[in-house]
């Protein structure tokens, strides 16, 4: 964990990570939702070195991963030890009735690897299992909007079709088959836009919305849709005080 923070927080100078908005969340048992961006990079947990350092390990968040990484990567021992686990509804639910916090990116590759026009977007397509989990468990769902992360490299075409084309769809559960400008790769496509890569040094801002109560909502469809309405509205704020990409 030692090399793990001095990594994440070198990312989090080089990115000049801001946060605002911490206060925000409640003690105890929470469903942290974000937006993903940045393809390989993991830039949206970056918050988390200030998570720490303000509230300490007594309130720890557990973060869903991919299938892809257990499964195919075998980093299972690994992503124990940085209190990553398997995007499984059985295990987070455990998780959130343990009272802890758990961060997941409904929008996934999706929204990870959408195209850099797109960047201001908020990609989730619909999803909702995480609104389910919510009500299942009774816990609030706190939004985690991220700004400027989607500019540490460039998604020239973000390839869906190519990827159903080519079965990564079906047997990985992947949506894209990208095509990235990254460095030192430079042009990247299919799986060597997976490759780790030096980020460029943009700006990144992280903001908390206020806590979301799931008893609040009658349904899924309902619960998601106040969730993803607060979250692109934040986003595309964030973005309006950005001046100029990278630089922010």
């Amino acid at each position: 964990m030692d090399v793990a923070s001095r990594v994440m927080s070198a990312q989090a100078a080089w990115h000049r990570l801001e946060l605002r908005g911490m206060e925000r969340v409640p003690r105890g048992a929470a469903l942290l939702v974000g937006n993903h961006n940045g393809g390989a990079n993991p830039v949206d947990g970056l918050f988390l070195i200030e998570w720490y350092r303000s509230r300490g390990m007594t309130d720890p968040v557990y973060v869903l991963a991919h299938e892809f990484f257990f499964k195919h990567l075998r980093l299972t021992p690994l992503l124990a030890r940085l209190g990553i686990i398997r995007a499984n509804p059985t295990e987070a639910a455990r998780v959130l009735r343990s009272g802890a916090k758990v961060l997941v990116f409904p929008g996934g590759d999706t929204d990870s690897l959408r195209p850099w026009s797109a960047r201001r977007e908020l990609r989730f397509e619909g999803r909702q299992g995480y609104a389910r989990l919510a009500m299942e468990t009774g816990a609030p769902i706190v939004p985690v909007v991220t700004a400027g992360a989607h500019e540490s490299f460039v998604v020239l075409r973000q390839g869906t079709a190519l990827a159903r084309a080519v079965g990564v769809t079906r047997w990985l559960r992947f949506k894209s088959f990208p095509v990235t400008l990254a460095f030192p790769w430079g042009l990247c496509v299919g799986p060597a836009a997976y490759l780790p890569y030096v980020p460029l040094p943009t700006k990144v801002t992280v903001e908390f919305g206020g806590a979301i109560e799931s008893t609040a909502h009658p349904d899924a469809a309902s619960l998601s849709g106040a969730v993803e309405s607060a979250m692109g509205e934040r986003l595309r704020a964030l973005y309006a005080e950005r001046r100029w990409p990278v630089v922010g």
